[in-house]
């Protein structure tokens, strides 16, 4: 089993009369994850319950508190698994949770669009949310034992295949057919479960765009053009995208919160390169590819975000372009800026001068592949 950063984060939550809400993508560990702490309790005080078995979403539905009693026994320990299934989970949890404040419940969940929009408002106050994303680096790292060296040959096929579990575990003869399997049976489904019938073509072309597009400036105004869609459509399916955990935004930083509203072109990043790639069909290696430094900033990117969730700390993120120029990286924290630039090979970088007169004392780094871990230490 893979120690996950997170476990321990979600460890310390219980017992805090809370419901643990776990969100992230399928087959990227939140079971194993949830069945992990599930153990750490005596057997006759653990219950798991399937919501994709239909018999057990049914007898979650909050009918009456007694008979969610009758379901849970003498648990102290819950976990229910793939909650988005069950018919008003929000007040399934939300009775719970405030009849029994001693319970530990863990809800886990592969759509936040379905299970957030279910659980937010009843459980306003009464819950702490998560997000396992796929296996960072320094997660690879403890499992495998390596040194900085040893992860570091790990990264070109980290940028072709991804970081899902089951793939960094799947030897090199059968990953490419895994991954595929992955992107077309489980992303791929569950985004189109999310999208309106007479518009389910447009999914699939509107991935492959913002895929062709990682590490560029996506201009909403021109895939509605494209597409012949409106702007505000586009915009929903992205926004659909990003709760089905397939891809999330970055946006620009204009130096005023109504610039920021008003720009309609963010950046798009995939939270997994190996599916990326698999969906536009882009399985070679990196010196057969022509969007390497697409694929690292991307991946830098998925890193940090990672290196920030385990620090459970939430840091504001932008990109910067202007006059030609353009920085890949902005964090907002602690009143200041921080800014860096993505390359796979190592360059001379010098930042910006309408950067520095803008926000004069930021000097922009660069990160490239031997300079990653160190970032991230």
């Amino acid at each position: 089993m893979i120690d996950r950063t997170l476990t321990p984060l979600i460890r310390s939550h219980l017992g805090r009369g809370r419901v643990i809400v776990l969100y992230g993508p399928r087959r990227v560990g939140k079971t194993t994850v949830a069945r992990q702490l599930l153990e750490e309790v005596p057997r006759e005080d653990r219950l798991y319950l399937n919501c994709d078995e239909m018999i057990t979403a049914d007898a979650l539905k909050p009918t009456s508190l007694a008979a969610l009693e009758r379901v849970i026994g003498q648990a102290k320990r819950i976990v229910i698994d793939e909650a988005q299934r069950v018919e008003n989970i929000g007040l399934t949890l939300k009775l719970l949770i405030d009849s029994h404040p001693e319970l530990d419940i863990i809800a886990t969940g592969s759509s936040s669009f379905d299970l957030a929009g279910k659980v937010k408002e009843p459980l306003t106050g009464r819950a702490y949310e998560f997000m396992l994303t796929p296996l960072s680096l320094g997660e690879i790292k403890r499992y495998f034992n390596y040194n900085d060296l040893q992860l570091q040959t790990l990264f070109p096929r980290l940028l072709r295949l991804g970081s899902y579990p089951g793939i960094v575990l799947t030897d090199d003869a059968r990953a490419d057919e895994e991954i595929i399997a992955l992107a077309n049976n489980y992303v791929y489904k569950d985004s189109l479960e999310l999208v309106e019938l007479r518009q389910r073509q447009l999914l699939p072309r509107l991935l492959q765009a913002l895929a062709l597009q990682i590490g560029q400036e996506v201009s909403y105004n021109e895939l509605a053009t494209g597409f012949g869609v409106k702007v505000e459509t586009i915009e929903r399916y992205i926004t659909l995208l990003e709760m089905a955990f397939v891809v999330y935004r970055l946006p620009a930083l204009t130096g005023t919160k109504q610039g920021m509203l008003s720009n309609r072109k963010r950046k798009v990043y995939f939270y997994d390169l190996g599916i990326r790639n698999a969906l536009i069909q882009s399985l070679q290696p990196l010196d057969l590819r022509a969007d390497t430094d697409a694929l690292w900033e991307n991946f830098c990117m998925n890193e940090r975000v990672k290196y920030w969730q385990a620090k459970d700390q939430r840091v504001q993120r932008y990109y910067w372009r202007s006059l030609g120029s353009e920085l890949d990286l902005i964090e907002a924290k602690n009143g200041g800026y921080e800014a860096y630039d993505f390359s796979y090979q190592d360059k001379k970088l010098t930042t910006p001068k309408y950067f520095s007169d803008t926000y004069p004392g930021v000097e922009a780094r660069l990160v490239h592949e031997t300079s990653l871990l160190r970032w991230l230490d």
